[in-house]
């Protein structure tokens, strides 16, 4: 009790000091000088840059600011990199609304603008090269974290020029894998000055991890289903370079009896053979999370069929293939073959490879590959990420090239 009474007298004290100085972030940013390095600004520049340019603030030596985009059709890796920092890390957001009280209240100056989602800022080229300019005579370090070769929706005519513009301009760039950096570098110009980082994709938000029995048969009460020895899932947004399609071919042609697919993933083109194995075929839709939660409690493992050849270098799937602690069954994807290791069961890549691939399944397999994944998503948490994040943005200030394995 009276160790509760002190910290919460501490607590009391402390916004004290914020209500006579009238400035709370100020003040938090003065007891916190000597622990805070980097603090990060989150801002909804699809509507402001159009016609504005972002404030350019007071410095202060104490903090390394990062603006990062919040783009506003609700993606949240940004988020949860920034959420996972440390108490070292202060962290505040940014909104383009605010910016006259911001400049009054003589906060940090941008250092770094950290761009995720090239295609989501809804800019096109002239306004995209007017903010680069912008960045660029401000001192502003531009760093991209790749995501991808360019959007899902395709479209290089308007994409690769913008893609190139930031790419060409970065300071530093994320990669989630070293086959994606080879590959991003051999479709685009990058400077030669550029540092780049291979920083792996984070394990899950933390709220899944192993799946009890009884967590399992809940599950499978819930969705409708029966007891099976191992239940394939397929989970996530269509995509062009899924195989959803021959994944299902490949698995109508097995005789397993022990085996079984639940598909949430499929598209207006994808075609479900007849197949009472394939317990469940539904189109594609956004869920809860409490809905997506006993989705993969009921499964033992995820496929992500996806082609080698496509323009993804990452996939969201992988942090729910983590976040679950199940093994995925891939294709040669390069990406997975690198970051998945252990956690990833090959099962060939086309209809026929498939059905050889399922076919030579066990048990056995699935359960290593889950024990692979919690490992793996034990060592890739998003605190670590965070962590990564921060030695990369401090190396954009030092001379040298920036390595990250």
């Amino acid at each position: 009790m009276d160790l509760m009474n002190e910290k919460l007298g501490k607590k009391i004290r402390r916004w004290a000091i914020y209500l006579i100085l009238g400035r709370a972030t100020d003040a938090l940013r003065i007891i916190s000088n000597q622990l805070c390095r980097l603090s990060f600004g989150y801002a909804n520049y699809s509507k402001s840059f159009q016609s504005n340019t972002p404030p350019i603030i007071s410095r202060s030596r104490a903090f390394i600011n990062v603006m990062i985009p919040n783009l506003h059709d609700g993606n949240s890796f940004p988020k949860l990199v920034a959420r996972h920092f440390d108490r070292k890390y202060l962290v505040e957001e940014y909104f383009p609304s605010k910016r006259r009280s911001l400049n009054k209240r003589n906060s940090s100056q941008i250092e770094i603008f950290h761009l995720h989602f090239i295609d989501q800022m809804r800019l096109d080229y002239s306004q995209t090269i007017a903010l680069i300019d912008d960045l660029r005579a401000a001192n502003i370090k531009i760093v991209v974290t790749a995501h991808d070769l360019t959007p899902h929706t395709k479209q290089p005519e308007i994409y690769d020029p913008l893609f190139q513009a930031w790419l060409g301009a970065a300071d530093g760039i994320i990669h989630h894998s070293h086959w994606g950096a080879d590959l991003l570098q051999s479709r685009y110009r990058i400077s030669a000055g550029t540092k780049h980082a291979i920083i792996s994709f984070p394990g899950g938000q933390g709220k899944l991890r192993a799946t009890t029995s009884a967590q399992r048969t809940f599950a499978e009460i819930s969705l409708g289903l029966k007891k099976i020895p191992i239940r394939i899932g397929i989970v996530g947004a269509p995509r062009r370079e899924r195989l959803v399609t021959e994944f299902l071919e490949g698995f109508a042609k097995t005789e397993r009896d022990d085996l079984e697919i639940a598909c949430w993933s499929l598209d207006e083109h994808d075609i479900v053979p007849r197949d009472p194995r394939i317990v469940i075929a539904e189109r594609y839709k956004h869920v809860s999370n409490y809905t997506f939660r006993m989705r993969m409690r009921a499964c033992d493992v995820i496929a992500i069929p996806y082609q080698k050849d496509g323009e993804m270098l990452t996939t969201g799937v992988v942090n729910s293939a983590l976040d679950a602690g199940i093994g995925v069954l891939r294709t040669d994807w390069p990406f997975l073959k690198e970051v998945f290791g252990d956690a990833g069961i090959y099962v060939g890549s086309n209809a026929e490879g498939f059905a050889m691939g399922l076919s030579r399944l066990t048990v056995e397999d699935v359960e290593s590959a889950k024990r692979a994944s919690l490992e793996l998503g034990a060592s890739n948490n998003w605190r670590r990420i965070a962590q990564q994040y921060g030695i990369f943005y401090e190396s954009l200030f030092e001379d040298g090239a920036a390595s990250l394995e």
